[in-house]
């Protein structure tokens, strides 16, 4: 009986060591494990993370700058269809960068060119999403709940969007809601003035482009080039328009972002008209009245040869713009 009592002590004794020994190879591994899926947790979120602050910082803004031209492009298309100025342009610019329509009709078939197909916020935050899915293997919804456009730059336009974004993943969610806001350069973009106002004769399509001459540098010589280049001026506190502000033809001036270029008498007709062919008060028909013919200045002067009206017969300047300009008397001849 004895032995077996100590066959039995040796039997229990060898079961606890065996025990004891699994815990002891066992427990750190489950440590190991465990540390491993936090560490991959934790990847996963600072990848998510990343990818939310690239739809932020990088995806909405591209695609809000892009989006931006292209809706300033088809309005001025648009109005040149029918030949009307916009009487309310916030909700048509928000219509059309959203959805590509205006008064809910597709703004393409209204102008006849494709430029919003597929070019939408729309049609960017699917893409977007698109990626988060194919990428990230990540739900992401985008919803737009604002857009605006402004101007704080004669040059530039300003573009705000507000959306919320919520992403979905298999280890967490995030909901966020943001301000974004993109400037987009004005070069290229059609102005509206030309457009609406030469509906009924050859269309007379300008693009903005920026004159490079500095504002104490003017002289005929310049006035020549910048007519043959058809490019824009900005000018400190003139009466001239800003670009969003052509498209409902407010002619008061802005103070902050006021843009003017020269018509181009050969495009125009009839050539010869009473104004001042600075655009905005050339079509505000500032100096229509037969009164004003004696504030205008033929830029020519049969008695030195001088002005432009080799090449850009009957051109005209009022008085003040002759002053902005450099214009001097050997070049200009009062109008009447």
């Amino acid at each position: 009986m004895g032995k077996m009592k100590r066959k039995g002590i040796f039997f229990t004794f060898i079961s606890i060591v065996i025990v004891a020994v699994f815990l002891l190879v066992l427990t750190p591994q489950a440590d190991i494990t465990l540390q491993k899926d936090t560490q991959a947790v934790r990847t996963k979120i600072n990848t998510i993370d990343n990818y939310i602050e690239s739809i932020e910082d990088s995806y909405l803004t591209t695609a809000l700058k892009s989006s931006t031209f292209k809706t300033m492009l088809s309005l001025a298309y648009y109005m040149n269809t029918t030949g009307k100025f916009m009487t309310n342009l916030d909700p048509a610019f928000s219509e059309i960068i959203i959805n590509g329509t205006l008064n809910k009709v597709p703004v393409d078939s209204l102008t006849g060119k494709k430029i919003m197909d597929n070019n939408t916020l729309a049609n960017w935050s699917l893409r977007i999403a698109n990626v988060g899915k194919d990428t990230y293997n990540a739900e992401t919804n985008i919803t737009i709940i604002n857009t605006s456009v402004t101007q704080t730059d004669p040059w530039r336009l300003t573009s705000i969007l507000t959306v919320n974004i919520s992403v979905k993943s298999s280890i967490a969610d995030w909901k966020i809601s943001k301000t974004i806001v993109a400037t987009t350069s004005l070069e290229g973009l059609y102005d509206p003035y030309y457009l609406v106002n030469t509906v009924s004769m050859p269309s007379y399509g300008k693009r903005i482009r920026q004159s490079n001459v500095p504002f104490d540098k003017w002289n005929i010589s310049q006035v020549r080039i910048t007519l043959e280049n058809s490019t824009y001026v900005y000018w400190k506190n003139t009466k001239a328009p800003s670009y969003l502000m052509r498209f409902v033809n407010n002619t008061n001036g802005s103070g902050c972002c006021g843009i003017e270029s020269f018509v181009d008498p050969n495009r125009i007709s009839p050539s010869d008209q009473r104004g001042s062919y600075i655009d905005y008060a050339f079509w505000s028909y500032e100096y229509g009245h037969p009164d004003n013919c004696t504030k205008l200045f033929n830029i020519t002067n049969p008695a030195t040869g001088g002005g432009i009206w080799d090449e850009f017969k009957y051109f005209k300047m009022d008085f003040s713009h002759l002053i902005l300009y450099n214009v001097t008397s050997q070049d200009a001849v009062r109008n009447c």
